[in-house]
């Protein structure tokens, strides 16, 4: 069964300057099974950012998050304001 995440949150920086980070951290993510397929900043506000990922389970992705959250936060990435969605077919 496929696992989906799909995480809003707010960042205290440029979207682009988050992104260029976000990139730097997708090879450790692909080496723990997440696979990203969608990113963007919201239209009407570039504070408001949304990632779409596939992982092997909910399991490896509350893992990546809690160990890269140093990372995470040094991009711009506000973690209290993350909202996660999970989603499985």
């Amino acid at each position: 069964m496929a696992k989906y995440v799909f995480a809003k949150f707010k960042i205290n920086n440029d979207f682009y300057d988050w992104e260029q980070s976000f990139y730097s951290n997708q090879p450790m993510a692909r080496d723990a099974g997440i696979l990203e397929l969608f990113h963007a900043k919201q239209a009407d506000d570039p504070s408001s950012v949304a990632v779409l990922m596939t992982a092997s389970s909910f399991e490896v992705v509350d893992e990546f998050m809690k160990n890269a959250a140093e990372d995470i936060t040094a991009s711009g990435h506000i973690l209290e304001s993350t909202e996660v969605t999970k989603y499985e077919n």
